[in-house]
């Protein structure tokens, strides 16, 4: 009766070992959000083929058009028909302070650009940072967080496996 009673206790030992390490590792799968193993189960299942399955079919059509189009004019003063010394030099300053126009409204979009492109890249930057927080802590948790389910389900194992290849010794010292 002893060595019933010891089997028993080993056995249960045993598979609460193998519960706690398979524990573990689901664990470790909800922290990669994973699915886990019954959801995988479940899946696999859906995919028999002898399983009545519903087949859909679709058709699409997409059109893209182009977003950043620009279109830029400029204007030009002329010195007019006939011209003299007078109206050519005229004409050549209006030309001078329409050219100035367009090279402040050039350097405004520019800025205006250059602004944009520092601040997506802030964005990006800030957005990394973050992800890369949240990565490092899911592999630290990882690689520590399931230590001690782990360390538990290894030690009854190592109990269970003990007591069920040790029973006839223990029960020759316990008589």
């Amino acid at each position: 009766m002893p060595a019933l009673l010891n089997l028993g206790v080993s056995s249960a030992l045993q598979l609460l070992g193998i519960a706690t390490v398979i524990w573990g590792i689901s664990e470790t799968r909800a922290i990669f959000k994973h699915p886990s193993f019954a959801a995988k189960a479940k899946s696999w299942l859906g995919g028999f083929p002898l399983r009545a399955r519903n087949t859909v079919i679709a058709a699409s059509f997409g059109a893209a058009a182009a977003d950043g189009c620009k279109a830029r004019a400029y204007v030009t003063a002329g010195p007019g028909q006939n011209p003299t010394v007078q109206t050519r030099l005229d004409a050549l300053e209006k030309n001078v302070s329409l050219i100035h126009e367009r090279i402040t409204g050039t350097e405004k979009e520019m800025d205006e650009e250059f602004r944009k492109t520092n601040e997506a890249l802030k964005d990006e930057e800030n957005t990394r940072k973050a992800e890369d927080h949240a990565i490092r802590k899911r592999l630290e948790a990882t690689g520590t967080g399931g230590v001690h389910i782990s360390a538990i389900g290894a030690s009854w194992l190592f109990v269970g496996v003990i007591l069920s290849t040790a029973g006839p010794e223990i029960a020759n010292l316990l008589k």
